[in-house]
């Protein structure tokens, strides 16, 4: 795996935590690229591993504030992004996990504070002429879509996971428009699709 990509990935983790990144999270963020990282730290995103037995509301001072404790719910997330803080927090150092929750990362970016994914007429419009969907996660909402094929694209995958293998050809295979949306995003440059 190429070095920069990894040190752009260590600073996105180093930068929330005091203690040395940990490798599994780096080789997953790695998979985005040099310029997909560097767009998300200039985007001041941060990757916060949670400690093993830590809250999300613990370490994520907007969810303290709202008193949202994630971490309650019947089936707590294996990881979450916080737009307001633009923190992907995660429990789980799947890969799996780690890309999904980095592509809403990439997404509030791109949509400068807000989901690109719910602004853009081309992702919508991708999203509601889908006739199958990348995973079943995927179709539950744009923001969903966005960051399942983003993982799609990077191909990251969980060996135990129930749902089809996410890859680039699949993505391609059952929704070729947002495909060629994302490969222009890596093509490109994320930075030069933010400002359009």
């Amino acid at each position: 795996m190429e070095l920069e990509p990894r040190r752009l990935a260590e600073r996105l983790v180093a930068g929330a935590c005091s203690r040395a990144p940990e490798r599994e999270i780096v080789d997953a963020l790695a998979l985005f690229g040099s310029d997909a990282l560097r767009f998300a730290l200039d985007g001041g995103v941060n990757v916060v591993p949670l400690p093993q037995g830590a809250r999300y509301r613990e370490l994520s001072h907007a969810l303290a504030r709202l008193g949202i404790d994630v971490d309650a719910w019947p089936a707590p997330p294996a990881g979450l992004f916080v737009v307001e803080e633009r923190a992907v927090y995660v429990r789980s150092r799947s890969p799996m996990t780690v890309t999904h929750e980095f592509g809403h990362a990439l997404d509030c970016v791109l949509g400068g504070g807000v989901y690109r994914s719910g602004i853009d007429p081309v992702i919508r419009g991708c999203f509601s002429s889908a006739r199958a969907f990348i995973t079943p996660y995927a179709a539950t909402g744009l923001d969903e879509y966005f960051a399942e094929a983003l993982r799609a694209f990077v191909e990251a995958n969980d060996p135990a996971s129930a749902w089809p293998r996410a890859t680039r050809s699949r993505l391609l295979h059952v929704d070729p428009a947002l495909y060629a949306y994302i490969d222009d995003l890596f093509r490109y440059g994320f930075g030069r699709a933010s400002a359009a």
